[in-house]
């Protein structure tokens, strides 16, 4: 029996997993395909072929999502399967596809420039000396002039950007933003709060009733009028006579605030992480614009902002070679089987140039990484993601020239189920 075979994982609640989640994976890949984590009570899988399977099979079902997220968000796609599901898909596709993006493109465009902007004004002021707001004397100037750049890409931008642009897409005004980011991160400390823990889920459930108190009148208001935003388009959206009701729409809406803003928020976080890692691969990022999806695609690969996500078997389900039994959760884990020897060349390697992550197919269900999942339940938000994060980074750099991290910051990945830097403190060239 070799080493790694007598090696058992660190539970997924451990502190161990948090440190280097990959370096359980490798443990799970290579000697516990399927593991039962008594931490969780939670089967998980690791390999590609095996999660790719297990996407297909009709016996491995969605009713997790009731209780995980449907308590805080109400009944959704990702819970429905079969017809209900196709009916469901059929109506909000069109809306988060590339051809149905194209009205919302230039909303993002200014989202991102808006929220970047006063940072960047902020920091060139600093630099300048010039103490905006306040009256200061001749020693403070000469201190904070020649000073670089600082700010945390994190709190001032990505948690802000995905935020803006999905408040903009629902045609939600400016006023509500903080609100919006309340409801966004509520309903995501409920949904990760695996210890299930009281507070985190009595707060997710007071937001599910405060959003439908704010979003039932205005679809009440919006339907039949023609609006071009998200809840109007939505709201008169009709596939065979199927309309969604107004309870629908609402835990749409919540899954849309949450879903874009954490998901495109890690993403962000993440890619810049990984690019400033490797100066190479920044730089010709830098030089050759058309190389920020390909970048995109190795991210999702290399360090996806969800690392798992569950089933539930509806029947005794055999997995390489271990019986699943009917009721349990199983835990596809999606950064594992993304970075499977048997697929992907040095896996641990994030290299933006590798042909074993086609960029072509990475946003279609046809991808080599799983981070979108797979089969009837592939991410329907994938065209949206990408068009948030490639105009993101493009005004990022553009703004930021010489992006690098502020003196003496480490940077860190933390979480479990989303799992992302918390902070990016970045420095750049001043002006």
């Amino acid at each position: 029996m070799s080493v790694s075979e007598t090696v058992e994982p660190p539970a997924i609640l451990s502190e161990e997993h948090e440190r280097d989640p990959y370096a359980t994976y490798r443990i799970l890949r290579r000697s516990h395909p399927v593991h039962h984590d008594e931490s969780t009570d939670i089967w998980l899988v690791s390999r590609m072929d095996d999660l790719r399977a297990l996407f297909k099979r009709k016996d491995v079902t969605s009713e997790n999502y009731e209780f995980q997220i449907g308590q805080f968000h109400g009944r959704t796609l990702i819970e429905m399967e079969g017809k209900e599901h196709t009916a469901h898909r059929r109506l909000l596709s069109p809306f988060l596809h590339s051809g149905g993006l194209e009205d919302f493109v230039p909303r993002i465009r200014i989202a991102a420039r808006e929220v970047l902007a006063p940072v960047v004004r902020r920091e060139a002021a600093k630099v300048s000396g010039e103490m905006v707001g306040a009256i200061v004397d001749e020693q403070d100037a000469a201190a904070a002039a020649g000073r670089e750049p600082r700010f945390d890409l994190v709190s001032e931008f990505t948690a802000v950007y995905p935020i803006t642009v999905t408040r903009e897409m629902l045609g939600v005004p400016e006023t509500m933003h903080d609100t919006v980011v309340r409801w966004y991160e509520s309903i995501a400390d409920a949904i990760s709060n695996l210890e299930g823990a009281e507070e985190p889920y009595e707060r997710g459930m007071r937001t599910r009733e405060e959003l439908r108190a704010y979003f039932m009148p205005m679809i009440a208001e919006r339907r039949g009028q023609g609006g071009k935003d998200l809840v109007s388009l939505v709201a008169d959206a009709d596939v065979g006579g199927t309309r969604l009701s107004d309870e629908e729409i609402c835990a749409f809406v919540s899954l849309v605030i949450v879903a874009g803003g954490e998901t495109t928020d890690s993403a962000i976080a993440s890619l810049f992480k990984l690019l400033l890692e490797n100066p190479e691969q920044l730089q010709a990022v830098c030089e050759d614009r058309s190389l920020v999806l390909d970048a995109f695609a190795e991210q999702l690969r290399h360090a996806p902002p969800v690392h798992m996500i569950l089933r539930i078997a509806a029947a005794d389900v055999e997995v390489a070679g271990t019986t699943i039994p009917k009721g349990a959760k199983i835990g596809l884990v999606l950064a594992s089987a993304n970075r499977d020897e048997s697929k992907f060349e040095d896996p641990d390697r994030f290299d933006i140039f590798r042909t074993d992550n086609d960029t072509d197919r990475a946003f279609r269900a046809s991808a080599d990484h799983i981070s979108f999942a797979d089969g009837r339940h592939f991410c329907v938000g994938n065209s949206l993601a990408r068009e948030e994060v490639e105009i993101a980074v493009n005004e990022i750099l553009d703004s930021l020239p010489g992006p690098r991290f502020a003196a003496g910051f480490e940077p860190a990945e933390t979480g479990v189920w989303f799992r992302a830097p918390k902070r990016l403190e970045l420095s750049y060239d001043a002006a």
